[in-house]
Formats: C-alpha cells, sequence, structure tokens
C-alpha cells in the first residue's frame, strides 16, 4: 500500500511539473526541439525510478536538475528570443485566455467586463510610501490625487491621465505608476485624475475633466513649461485631446507628453484593427470573423462624430504640439494609432520619438513595469524628460 501510495504521487507530480512545461511550450508556440527535451527528460526519469539506478537524495538531485533542464528548454526554445521571457509569457498567456473566452463564447472577455458598472476609487485604499505624502483633490466635477515627496521643491509636476476605454475609473494601481513617474522626473509632484467615466458622463465630460485639472495645476503655481502630462490608453488619447484644446483656445502648453499606447482612433479605422486581431492579447481573437466591427467599447464619444479630434485625436492637426514620446507593443490592436499620431506629430514638426517594442502587448509597461522590456520604457521616459 506505502509503495503505490508513492507511484502515485511520483506520477502525479510527474503531470503536474512536465505536463505544465508542456502546455507552455504550447502556449508560446515554441519549436519541436523544446517539446523533445522535456518528453526524453520526463522519460528518463521514469525509467531511471523503475530501474532503480539511483534512490534517495542522489535520485532528487536528477529530478531537480530534469525540471531546470525543462524550464531552459522552454525558455531557449521560443520563436523569438529578442522578447523576454517574462514578456512573452504575459503577452501569450494572455492572449490564450482571451482567445479560448472568446472560442467558447463568442465575445471579448475585457468587454464584458468594461460592461459593468465600473466602482469609484476608494481613496483609503491605498498608502503612500515611505517619504511621500498623497492627498485627495476635489474639483468642481471630479476628483484628484497629489503625490508629493518630502522635501521635494514642489515646482515640477506630472499630469496622470489613466487608461480604461473611458470606462473604468481610477484603480490604486496607478499610485504606484505616479511614484515610478515621480522618480522620473527629479521627485516631482504627480497629479493623477480621477476623471468621470462613461456609460454615465459621455462627451465631452472627461475632457472637461481634464482641463479643469489642468487649470487647477496653474492655478496652484506650477508653471506649464514644468507641467509634463502622462497618459495610457485612453488617459493617453484624452491627453491628446486636452492638449489639442489648449493649442486651439491659445493656452499655455505643457512641457511634453508621455503617451502609452494611445487609443487615438475611436472610429477603429487604423490598420492593426485588421492585422493585429489575432496577435492582441486584450482585445484580439483567435477567429478573425467572430470580431466586433468595434473591439474597444466606444460608449464615451456618445452620438458624436468618431472623427472629432478631440474624441479621435489620430484626426488632429497636430501643429505647435510639445515634443512627445510615444511607446507601443509589436502586437497591438491599438498599434496604428500610435503610429498615426506619431506619423501626423512629426509631420507637422513636433519634436516625437516613437518606440516600438517587439512583442508587447498593449500599456505593457504600465501593467507589467517590471519586466525588461517595462524597465527599458521607463528608462527611455527618464532619459527622454531630462535629455
Amino acid at each position: 500500500m506505502k509503495q503505490r501510495i508513492k507511484t502515485i504521487g511520483f506520477y502525479t507530480w510527474m503531470i503536474v511539473i512536465f505536463g505544465s512545461v508542456l502546455g507552455l511550450n504550447y502556449i508560446l508556440d515554441n519549436l519541436g526541439y523544446s517539446y523533445v527535451i522535456t518528453l526524453l527528460v520526463a522519460a528518463g526519469l521514469i525509467y531511471i525510478r523503475h530501474k532503480h539506478f539511483l534512490k534517495g537524495i542522489k535520485y532528487t538531485g536528477v529530478c531537480l536538475l530534469a525540471i531546470v533542464i525543462s524550464f531552459f528548454s522552454l525558455m531557449y526554445g521560443r520563436p523569438d528570443l529578442s522578447i523576454s521571457f517574462r514578456g512573452n509569457l504575459v503577452n501569450e498567456v494572455g492572449k490564450f485566455i482571451v482567445h479560448t473566452y472568446n472560442d467558447i463564447t463568442g465575445a471579448n472577455i475585457l468587454g464584458k467586463i468594461l460592461s459593468f458598472p465600473a466602482k469609484p476609487y476608494d481613496f483609503t485604499s491605498w498608502t503612500a510610501p515611505k517619504g511621500y505624502e498623497n492627498k485627495e483633490i476635489k474639483l468642481s466635477q471630479s476628483r484628484a490625487y497629489l503625490l508629493s515627496k518630502n522635501n521635494s521643491k514642489h515646482d515640477k509636476v506630472i499630469y496622470q491621465i489613466h487608461g480604461g476605454a473611458y470606462i473604468l475609473t481610477f484603480v490604486k494601481s496607478y499610485n504606484e505608476t505616479a511614484v515610478r513617474y515621480s522618480n522620473a522626473y527629479d521627485g516631482a509632484d504627480v497629479f493623477s485624475l480621477d476623471y468621470r467615466t462613461a456609460p454615465i458622463n459621455l462627451y465631452p465630460k472627461a475632457l472637461d475633466d481634464a482641463m479643469e485639472g489642468y487649470k487647477w495645476l496653474l492655478e496652484q503655481g506650477y508653471k506649464a513649461d514644468d507641467i509634463i502630462v502622462a497618459g495610457d490608453s485612453a488617459g493617453a488619447g484624452l491627453s491628446l485631446a486636452m492638449t489639442l484644446k489648449l493649442r486651439d483656445a491659445q493656452k499655455a502648453l505643457p512641457k511634453m507628453l508621455i503617451l502609452s499606447s494611445p487609443w487615438a482612433d475611436l472610429s477603429a479605422e487604423g490598420e492593426s484593427y485588421k492585422t493585429k486581431i489575432q496577435a492582441d492579447a486584450f482585445f484580439g481573437s483567435s477567429d478573425v470573423s467572430k470580431e466586433l466591427r468595434y473591439p474597444v467599447p466606444i460608449t464615451y464619444a456618445g452620438n458624436n462624430d468618431l472623427h472629432n479630434p478631440y474624441i479621435s485625436p489620430a484626426y488632429a492637426n497636430y501643429q505647435g504640439l510639445p515634443p512627445m514620446l510615444i511607446q507601443t507593443g509589436s502586437e497591438e490592436l491599438l498599434l496604428s494609432d500610435s503610429k498615426t499620431v506619431a506619423e501626423k506629430a512629426k509631420t507637422a514638426g513636433v519634436d516625437v520619438k516613437f518606440i516600438e517594442y517587439n512583442g508587447m502587448y498593449h500599456i505593457f509597461y504600465i501593467a507589467t513595469p517590471n519586466i525588461p522590456e517595462g524597465r527599458k520604457a521607463w528608462k527611455k521616459i527618464e532619459e527622454f524628460i531630462h535629455r
């Protein structure tokens, strides 16, 4: 009986360990030799056990070595080793989950999530790290959170505008992003806007809130030349829309824009909306024919023209805008939004730097800042600010 239990335990952990490795090989679309190595290692362990060549601690050591070999074959059996293992894993696992859900239900899982009403952010749910303080700022129709570093001059500020398809509200993780922005800009203050969201609040309410937030910063004594506007996804699109409106109103413009995967074309007419459907880990699908005309919900626009530059900045004239850094992933459905903005800004004479990261996904350095590509993107932000 005792021997039977040991045998069952042995094969259970073999199935769990090597089954997981084989499953990840499949998800990562690894080359054939990675499967072969994993199967040979597993077969070798079974053979050694049954022949009783090794026992006790020696056999345990061989098992650990076998697991290490399988893991390395998993890492280095990937088709494109220029992508970090962690970044590749996040992208492909996310894609597998989203595509599987789409195949079963015919719907996009993020679209489903975005269909639920967003919960208001609880300001008390996050405590600022040592050396910082965080204050809630009440605007006329929205809120913001001012993160400041102790003993700093408080003369520089990053204006953070969060993403979420204009539907999701501010979430706690953006506080950690605020700390990263502060570190990138000499310990600057960070003003994070918690704007009104759809479907209750449609265009132009989010834009009005963004404009009011910018005005508030100026009223507090921050100079426009010391304000950096940073946004991701819908927040990056809103950052562009706000800057365009400031320019059109002949107001003082911010120092620069830092944009992560901007959602700038709500009409979904860019090339990548067709070519990246099967590559995108968030909004994509394994079957192009199942994908909706608008894979990202466009609730915010209401009945307004989707080509309105204040809704879809991809259709704007960029004459006179401040310098901008745009960073995006090569596997994004929204890739053409970033490319269009960068190309139009460059044509208009704007100082723009566009970086496309191979194998990366939507807002990769906001969602996963600690992967190698995420760390590199944050380094580029710091370099762009200080160049």
